[in-house]
């Protein structure tokens, strides 16, 4: 569960998004239904917006909550490894997110295949945590 601070009202907003955590940062995607990746490619979700606003969120990382500092992805490099992060981790409940977003039985490829697509069709973010 992410948790940002709404840059109009300064609320605390919560949204659940897939995080992949490697060492000290954290890679998430947000994503962008297709009709709207084609129409509008600008969007951005409500929590992107308040990130940019204000980037200090918190994290929860299964039983852990961290603070951390998000910014979207520039660098070439750190692109590169965002998307081996992102793409390339497959984790049990995955399956059952294919089994939502694609026909037939899932699989290691369709799952990895479903994430590149989200991932080149996305805004990709990384999380510095500060611990």
């Amino acid at each position: 569960m992410l948790t940002t601070t709404g840059r109009k009202t300064g609320q605390q907003r919560r949204n659940y998004v897939r995080a992949i955590r490697r060492h000290d940062k954290v890679y998430v995607v947000m994503l962008r239904p297709p009709a709207l990746a084609i129409e509008r490619p600008l969007a951005v979700s409500f929590w992107v917006w308040n990130m940019r606003g204000n980037p200090n969120i918190r994290l929860r990382l299964r039983r852990r909550t961290c603070a951390g500092v998000a910014r979207e992805i520039s660098d070439p490099t750190e692109l590169q490894q965002a998307r081996e992060a992102i793409c390339e981790t497959v984790h049990l409940i995955d399956y059952g997110e294919c089994r939502l977003h694609l026909r037939g039985r899932p699989s290691r490829t369709k799952i990895k295949d479903l994430h590149r697509y989200w991932f080149d069709t996305g805004i990709p973010l990384v999380i510095e945590l500060a611990e």
